[in-house]
């Protein structure tokens, strides 16, 4: 299965098991490397997935597989009435509160057309607009992109949940360590792009 994208109004997304390792081994636990290609997973920290992609690997049957190794998501702007496509509405868009000199970018929150569950797009200067809907499907990781993350050393380990810190046993008169992100997704690219691009 190609990973490219040539239609800009279609996106991928790559999310590779990277952390969160827990006893009970939940979706809301797990953490994520995640981009649009290899240099991006690379490099984004590590978060969790909302709860709107929550929501769709289990309506999929795809969680264990996602707790596993990890999942795709394919991204489109353009409605889209096929199987395993899921429509998800903006309820809410922000910009933020100060100006980038490249121009400004907005965050905009979506929920499944059918439920609660949610999650947060941004954008870049680039991106003309906030959409008012989205379609998403997701899908299982194929196996050269199985591959490239075995091959990397630090996309797999790093689990912070597992590590330990004396909070666990007693309450310190001192902040706790900062929390795992969420996962906010990209918007379309500014130009096609291929996975294993560098």
């Amino acid at each position: 299965m190609s990973r490219s994208t040539k239609n800009k109004n279609i996106w991928n997304l790559t999310l590779v098991r990277s952390g969160g390792y827990t006893k009970n081994d939940e979706l809301e636990d797990a953490t994520f490397a995640f981009g649009r290609t290899t240099e991006e997973v690379k490099r984004f920290p590590k978060s969790r997935i909302p709860t709107g992609l929550v929501n769709l690997l289990r309506r999929t049957d795809l969680q264990d597989e996602a707790l596993e190794t990890g999942f795709f998501l394919e991204i489109s702007s353009s409605t889209i009435n096929q199987e395993n496509w899921f429509k998800f509405e903006q309820i809410i868009t922000a910009s933020p509160k100060c100006e980038c000199p490249m121009g400004t970018s907005l965050r905009g929150v979506f929920s499944v057309a059918d439920g609660f569950d949610t999650f947060e797009l941004g954008t870049f200067p680039w991106s003309e607009s906030m959409p008012n809907q989205l379609w998403i499907k997701v899908s299982p990781l194929d196996e050269p992109t199985l591959a490239w993350a075995l091959s990397q050393d630090k996309i797999l380990c790093g689990d912070l949940n597992q590590q330990m810190n004396l909070h666990d046993f007693c309450e310190l008169e001192i902040s706790n360590p900062k929390p795992v992100e969420y996962l906010r997704l990209p918007p379309p690219p500014d130009r096609p792009y291929n996975f294993f691009d560098e």
